[in-house]
Order: structure tokens, then sequence, then C-alpha cells
């Protein structure tokens, strides 16, 4: 997921065998099934978690994001999650097993990271919210209807102050994530700025 995340234009085309490689084997499983299972888990899941992952990038930067895809997907990689991973969450260290070579990635952080970028989705999908009330805003300026206008600004303001708490908790959840959350808190911050902007082009 946080690969499909991280690049849109190329997450989905990696072969999926290529996580076996990046990701070690937690020495927590020590028998054979185990060890196996956890390897044809990663390869099954990977290419579920980028198709995801994707779809939660577009949500968090751009406009044009499938609010129902994305939901499908979600449900089908939390599903393959409880499905696959439920007995094997328990046995496993959450902050001492790492997901990648450089063993600088955990459970843990990773976690964290997916928590940030569901957040920065979250304050994008309002900022793109505040901007339409701000196009609203000014066609009713146009006709002169006040009333709408300050309506639209008290609801769009309430859009700022919404994203500005979403990006202020993906600040605190990419500092446990490290570097799979930096993105996610950059793309946060930008979109409570655009939200702020939108409402502040609402004249009162």
């Amino acid at each position: 997921m946080v690969d499909g995340y991280h690049d849109l234009s190329a997450g989905t085309k990696e072969n999926p065998t290529t996580i076996r490689l990046r990701v070690p084997t937690p020495d927590a499983l020590t028998s054979a099934d185990e060890r196996l299972g956890y390897g044809d888990g990663l390869e099954a899941g990977f290419k579920i978690g980028v198709t995801y992952g994707v779809e939660l990038g577009k949500a968090a930067r751009t406009s044009d994001s499938d609010a129902e895809k994305m939901a499908r997907q979600g449900a089908e990689f939390r599903g393959y999650i409880q499905s696959h991973c439920g007995d094997l969450t328990a046995a496993l260290d959450w902050n001492a097993t790492y997901m990648n070579e450089a063993r600088s990635s955990t459970v843990a952080s990773l976690n964290e990271a997916q928590l940030a970028m569901h957040l920065a989705a979250t304050a994008n999908q309002l900022a793109i919210g505040a901007e339409k009330m701000a196009r609203d805003a000014k066609e009713a300026a146009a006709k002169g209807d006040q009333a709408v206008v300050m309506a639209l600004r008290a609801a769009a303001q309430s859009s700022v102050q919404t994203a500005a708490g979403f990006a202020q908790m993906a600040k605190s959840h990419a500092a446990a994530g490290r570097e799979e959350a930096v993105q996610a808190i950059i793309d946060a911050q930008a979109a409570a700025d655009r939200a702020r902007k939108a409402a502040d082009s609402i004249g009162g």
C-alpha cells in the first residue's frame, strides 16, 4: 500500500515476487510452514495493497479520485489482512519486525504511515469541498444572494479547521511512521493550505 501511494505511475506494474526479496522473514516465525506462508502471503497481498495505495494516493493529491472504487479496494485490502494475517500478527513484535532490507521500517511504523496517508486523503477531500464552496459562493455573490455567500463561507471555514486538524494528526503519525509518512504529511498540509485559501477567497 505504501508503494502504491508513493508511485502512482509504476507501482502496479512491479512484479509481486520482488516483495519477497525486499521484506525479510521475521525471526519470530520459526517453523518452515510459517516462514513459507509468510512469503506466500506477502506476494499474494502485494497487488491488492499496491492497487489500494494508488487509489489512496489519488485521493490525497488529486481531485479525480473514485470514492466508490477506493472504498471497494480498501474493503478488499482489509479483508485480505483479516483473513490471512489475523493469526500471524499476534506472533509478531510490531516494533521489531522489519519490513525492508534496510531494517528501518517496522510493522508499527508502516501502520503509522498508513494512518497518515488516510488522514491526508481526508484532508484533501475537505479541501476539494472548500474549493467547490468558493466557486458556489462566487456564483451566489454574482446573483446578489449574500445569505448564501455567508452560509458557504461559514461551511468552508469549518472545513478549514477540520482539514488543519487532520494535517496536525498526520504530523503526529508521520513522526512514528518515519520516512514512509513524509509524503503523507506534505499532502495533508498542502490540502489544509488549499482549504484555507478557498475559504479566504469567499468575501464576507
